[in-house]
């Protein structure tokens, strides 16, 4: 059902409201831990503003997820001669929770972000560590929690797309949390931020939800779901697959992630298989979306082994396998153990 709304523009609706991208410089002096916080405030030597980090002009109201690409360099200390690092770092470090913002371990002097609402921080407990040495670097997409510092580096990750032999480069995900109203950008360090040197260029894309504004109306599609979603998950986990013929040859998977092999087509004469516009996000437990156990159709970058459907390919990977007359399709998670797996894949299919 296709509904367009009629509105006044009023002077709440800005262009910041509108912009979907920015272009920002982010010094390594940038640190995470001062974010949303009052001047004066201090944090192992150094104190806002001169050292907080750098606050992304844009809405956040409606937007799913936030991409990013980095350039420049940046490092922790004033050596002789210099020794400076990509917006990947280099050598992972630990700086402990703070002003209730999260405790990270992750690469020297790479790039960071925290989400926050309009809350100042320290008003609440920090939620918990993030240690990307554990969730590792390879990942394509992440949910990090409000106040909870996370890894960008470059924005991009080499990984093996669904149906391919060979790695590209590929454009991380990051979720934007429930709540989220402010985005800043940060460098990672242990302390004393003031005498770094350098900085990043960063440009930053949201991917809004379909609902748009202009300056005259509001045209939204309203679409309803065909499954309903499993009781006691965090993230909806369709209840069935669901495949829909959309020409000859070609289908519309919906995938949950709690069936193992659990959606298939039509393949009579064995044909290669194309997957197309392939999203969504799985996670291989049942609690809250942790971001070591959740990937996109790329899957987590880290070979899956022994235990897994498929154990060359990567954890939580859309994986496929033709058998019987058709063409299977299931989450790449350990054989046996699909119970507790949460989320789903969407993609498009096309028999050759």
């Amino acid at each position: 059902m296709r509904i367009a709304l009629l509105l006044p523009f009023t002077a709440a609706l800005s262009l910041a409201a509108t912009q979907t991208a920015a272009t920002l410089r982010v010094p390594a002096t940038s640190n995470p831990y001062l974010a949303g916080l009052t001047a004066g405030t201090s944090s192992y030597g150094d104190s806002a503003p001169q050292q907080s980090p750098v606050l992304v002009e844009l809405y956040l109201g409606n937007a799913a997820y936030v991409s990013f690409s980095a350039t420049g360099s940046a490092q922790h200390h004033p050596n002789r001669p210099p020794k400076f690092d990509s917006p990947n770092g280099s050598l992972a470090v630990t700086h402990a929770a703070e002003h209730g913002i999260s405790q990270l371990t992750a690469p020297i002097d790479s790039l960071l972000g925290v989400f926050l609402t309009d809350d100042r921080p320290d008003r609440d407990p920090a939620p918990p560590a993030v240690n990307f040495r554990t969730v590792g670097w390879n990942f394509v997409s992440l949910e990090p929690k409000l106040k909870q510092v996370f890894f960008i580096g470059t924005g991009h990750v080499n990984a093996r797309p669904p149906g391919s032999s060979r790695k590209k480069l590929t454009e991380r995900r990051f979720f934007v949390p429930k709540g989220a109203t402010r985005l800043f950008l940060a460098v990672m360090d242990e302390y004393e931020w003031n005498n770094n040197e350098g900085y990043f260029d960063v440009t930053v894309t949201l991917e809004q939800t379909a609902a748009s504004s202009n300056m005259f109306s509001v045209d939204s599609t309203v679409s309803f779901a065909k499954w309903a979603c499993l009781p006691d998950r965090s993230q909806c986990t369709p209840d069935r697959g669901i495949v829909e013929a959309t020409a000859p040859g070609q289908y519309h998977v919906v995938l949950p992630a709690h069936l193992e092999w659990g959606v298939s087509v039509p393949n009579p004469t064995g044909s290669p298989v194309a997957i197309r516009q392939a999203a969504g996000t799985v996670c291989l437990d049942a609690q809250s979306r942790v971001t070591s156990s959740c990937t996109g159709p790329l899957g987590s970058g880290r070979r899956a082994g022994a235990g897994f459907l498929s154990p060359d390919d990567t954890a939580g990977e859309l994986i496929g396998k033709i058998a019987g007359g058709r063409a299977w399709f299931s989450v790449n998670g350990r054989s046996g153990a699909f119970q507790d797996h949460q989320g789903y894949f969407e993609f498009d299919v096309a028999v050759k």
